[in-house]
């Protein structure tokens, strides 16, 4: 693929790498499609390839060896966001988890590496995604300056999808257990305010039980 033949993909598409992804450079053989479901986990000293998420939400979780309410839940990744090899991240407690059911790409970590080294918009797609790992750093850390239902909230409408003005959809499987381990607090304590939420009218299922919220 030649620079201009690049640079139209760019103009389409809204991230360097899913451009790329996208290309006749990646053949069907390369990447694999994978679904995963609630229940299951991409263990990150495990992994030997690369995921670029086509489809869903995954919680990145830090686990805690005897006790699942001191999990952390440092961000959440969604369309086009990548979870890396073992090679390029040194924490062996780290995994991965889907809200509900997620569409993932596979492919090979040299393959990947080999791949994405043609092209001249290489340091482009890797200084990308570090952005996107400050950005959801910056996102995770700014919550703690506000009471918890107000991080309840900001969460919501970082990962709710705008239907109206002031009316989101929530993704599937954004539950008290996966709220709670990113807002550093108890099920109990989000129980809590999900509960307030509700009498306030600020949350609500619609009529296919899908969870929204409005500002």
């Amino acid at each position: 693929m030649d620079y201009l033949a690049i640079n139209k993909l760019l103009i389409r598409d809204k991230t360097i790498l899913q451009s790329i992804i996208n290309s006749n450079d990646f053949q069907d053989d390369l990447l694999e499609t994978i679904v995963i479901r609630k229940g299951d986990r991409i263990i990150q000293d495990r992994i030997q390839d690369i995921y670029i998420i086509e489809e869903g939400h995954i919680a990145k979780i830090f686990t805690h060896n005897k006790n699942i309410e001191k999990n952390i839940c440092q961000a959440f990744l969604s369309e086009t966001d990548v979870i890396w090899s073992n090679q390029f991240i040194s924490d062996s407690k780290v995994s991965y988890e889907p809200l509900s059911k997620a569409v993932l790409k596979k492919i090979n970590v040299n393959t990947f590496f080999n791949v994405l080294a043609t092209h001249p918009f290489f340091t482009d797609v890797l200084i990308e995604v570090l952005n996107r790992n400050e950005e959801l750093a910056e996102l995770y850390a700014k919550q703690f300056q506000y009471e918890l239902q107000d991080r309840i909230l900001l969460l919501f409408e970082q990962l709710g999808t705008q239907i109206s003005q002031q009316k989101f959809i929530l993704p599937k499987g954004l539950d008290a257990h996966y709220i709670a381990a990113y807002c550093g607090v108890s099920r109990v304590s989000v129980n809590r305010v999900l509960r307030e939420l509700k009498e306030i009218k600020l949350i609500g299922k619609n009529s296919e039980g899908v969870l929204t919220f409005r500002k």
